[in-house]
């Protein structure tokens, strides 16, 4: 991990501050950090409203084989249960949340990944030479009715790698509760403990398992002491 793609004291810190019993405090920290990334959103796509062609049943970017940190895998288990249970997932090619209409079962408890879709993004990475050079990008549905996206002020574009950050922090201490003697700052930073598995969306349904999703792509749910739905 090169320096500049390192978590700041403040991500580290807050791996630490959400240790607790089963994993409830970095849960409700998810939920809160979701909330604040819903609220972000909102702000930008204010700005784009005559662009933006995004709504119930729209599923373009609703892709099949994703797949999440265990944290938000866990989110979906403990709040969409009933749906696990008795459901069945939408056929290969397209998520497994959506319904026949082409809306998202989850909507609630859906993905972070899944709550910016849509937006004009921006990412930023490193070239050849090292320097930090970016990259954007937007749903090809929403192309038109707006200025290019290089003519974007930076405040106009989602940037994507902060909250992904945040979300790892989470997803450390998280696994750090489950698996007593880690340590979530090693986890956030890349050392010590080998990455936790992600999670296939698909997976998370009880009729997915033992058939479509491949053995090497499935990761084993982690105890549980909340409830359900």
């Amino acid at each position: 991990m090169s320096p500049r793609s390192r978590p700041d004291d403040r991500v580290v810190e807050a791996a630490e501050a959400t240790r607790g019993p089963g994993g409830e405090q970095a849960l409700a920290a998810l939920v809160e950090l979701h909330r604040e990334i819903d609220e972000a959103v909102a702000q930008v796509a204010s700005r784009h409203a005559g662009r933006l062609r995004c709504g119930r049943g729209c599923a373009a970017c609703c892709l099949d084989d994703l797949t999440v940190r265990p944290i938000e895998a866990e989110r979906i288990r403990r709040r969409q249960g009933r749906l696990l249970r008795e459901g069945s997932p939408h056929p290969p090619g397209a998520c497994a949340f959506l319904d026949d209409a082409g809306a998202c079962r989850i909507y609630e408890d859906r993905p972070s990944v899944c709550r910016s879709q849509g937006l004009p993004l921006r990412v930023l990475f490193e070239d050849e030479a090292d320097e930090i050079a970016e990259r954007r990008d937007i749903c090809p549905l929403n192309l038109e009715g707006g200025p290019p996206l290089e003519a974007l002020d930076e405040t106009d574009c989602w940037l994507v790698g902060p909250h992904e950050l945040r979300i790892a922090a989470l997803d450390a201490a998280f696994e750090a509760e489950l698996r007593p003697g880690s340590d979530a700052s090693d986890s956030v930073l890349g050392a010590g403990a080998d990455e936790p598995a992600r999670v296939p969306l698909r997976s998370l349904f009880e009729a997915s398992r033992g058939s479509d999703v491949p053995e090497s792509s499935r990761a084993s749910r982690p105890p549980s002491a909340g409830p359900e739905r």
